[in-house]
């Protein structure tokens, strides 16, 4: 008969007993991570998931940056120092200024990695454009709104690839500085996107508008039986309320931020705020877009 007594206590103590249980935990650790690299991998794997994950270093560099330069940041590390002297431990090495520099760098790292890969935005611009044309959405209002925020972008977008490329010398600087310099073709980019965001609250109230007719027009066809939609309908309901809040929320935030960059003296948003708001702007498409990494 099997021994079930302190022997066997004595096998999961043993060398072989630890070794099994250290390899289990390094397989579950090994999985959980690859289970992450995975959903990083198909997160990055798009255009779009890339521009995000790119905007998301941009702007959190941005905020460390301004962070770790404020004063009370300094303050505070420059009491932790002294307190970890008066214990008789080696203070910080990194300077606060050097620390802000930094963030400072990677920030204009992935700032400018951006540009690189916007240098290929007309293209998609153009397939919108196209489509638009092609297959015109049904209410003549939203069509002409959405012709509008196609120009709108084909002028951001032009002109800041223009004067991204003349910046780095790849073209000539002599016609862009004969029509205001590369500082004022920039300007202009950035009232081309604010054209943008400016048409897309026409566009979500229009939407808001067409889709309280739809419901109340099906109600009214069907009586007391269509008062209740089908789990379906709901969920479609759902998730395109889902999907207009959202939009609104990114252009609420985003209108007072490229408002104050495009007017020469700006509204007054401090520099330390940008990234704090444009993080906040792209918060939600980030976490969405993550999440469903982890449906697929």
């Amino acid at each position: 008969m099997a021994s079930t007594g302190p022997g066997s206590e004595k096998n999961v103590g043993s060398p072989i007993g630890e070794k099994a249980i250290s390899r289990q935990r390094l397989l579950a650790a090994l999985t959980a991570t690859d289970v992450t690299v995975r959903r990083l991998d198909q997160f990055l794997s798009t255009t779009g998931g890339e521009e995000r994950a790119l905007a998301l270093i941009n702007y959190v560099a941005a905020i460390l940056h301004h962070l770790s330069a404020s004063a009370p940041w300094i303050a505070a590390q420059t009491r932790l120092g002294l307190v970890a002297r008066a214990k008789g431990r080696s203070a910080p090495s990194k300077t606060p200024s050097e620390a802000s520099l930094r963030w400072k760098a990677l920030s204009s790292l992935a700032s400018e990695t951006r540009y690189t890969l916007r240098l290929f935005g007309l293209i998609p611009l153009w397939v919108w454009g196209s489509e638009t044309i092609k297959n015109p959405p049904a209410d003549p209002v939203l069509h002409a709104l959405t012709l509008g925020q196609v120009i709108s972008n084909v002028v951001y977008q032009f002109l800041e690839n223009a004067a991204y490329l003349a910046s780095k010398g790849i073209i000539s600087k002599r016609f862009i500085e004969k029509y205001g310099g590369v500082a004022k073709w920039d300007l202009w980019s950035i009232r081309g996107w604010f054209g943008h965001i400016f048409l897309q609250f026409f566009v979500l109230w229009r939407e808001r508008v067409l889709r309280n007719r739809r419901l109340a027009a099906k109600k009214a066809a069907g009586g007391a039986k269509s008062q209740e939609l089908s789990a379906e309908e709901a969920e479609q309901l759902r998730l395109e309320i889902r999907n207009w809040k959202k939009s609104l929320v990114n252009n609420v935030v985003w209108a007072p931020l490229c408002l104050h960059w495009c007017l020469e003296k700006g509204i007054g948003i401090p520099d330390s705020l940008h990234g704090l708001i444009s993080l906040m702007a792209g918060a939600w498409g980030i976490g969405d877009r993550w999440v469903a990494t982890g449906s697929a």
